[in-house]
């Protein structure tokens, strides 16, 4: 046998071999954990201070690797509480909060304290608005 048909026949059964049956194993059962949601309750001039208040804190909690994306989903949950009240109200206004509060979990997905701080400087302006219109 030459070098070359050698080579060739070794590339051929590393190849062959990678092509192994996939076998599943049926046995193995995964459950998803129970996840209960409780929206707070509230007019949204009683919810939405205190979405501007946890919003407050979330920089402080990016910068000190404290528990930023808990404080993420009480800002999404007080929001969705608030949210149809606000939209009948004044859709704009909604559609910006909307956009902030998405943008606190990109802050806090991304490890940004300052795009945090942004959010709660811009929460505060829209509640503001918001709460001083209706």
């Amino acid at each position: 046998m030459t070098s070359r048909s050698s080579l060739a026949l070794l590339v051929l059964a590393v190849s062959t071999a990678s092509c192994a049956a996939t076998t599943y194993d049926t046995s193995i059962t995964t459950q998803a954990a129970p996840t209960t949601t409780v929206l707070p309750t509230g007019t949204a001039a009683e919810l939405l201070p205190q979405l501007v208040k946890e919003a407050s804190g979330l920089s402080t909690l990016i910068a000190d690797s404290g528990d930023k994306m808990a404080s993420v989903e009480r800002m999404e949950a007080l929001w969705a509480a608030a949210r149809d009240e606000v939209t009948r109200k004044d859709r704009e206004i909604a559609t910006e909060i909307e956009a902030e509060v998405a943008k606190g979990r990109a802050a806090a997905t991304f490890n940004r304290p300052g795009a945090a701080d942004k959010v709660y400087r811009n929460l505060t302006a829209l509640v503001e608005a918001y709460l001083s219109a209706a």
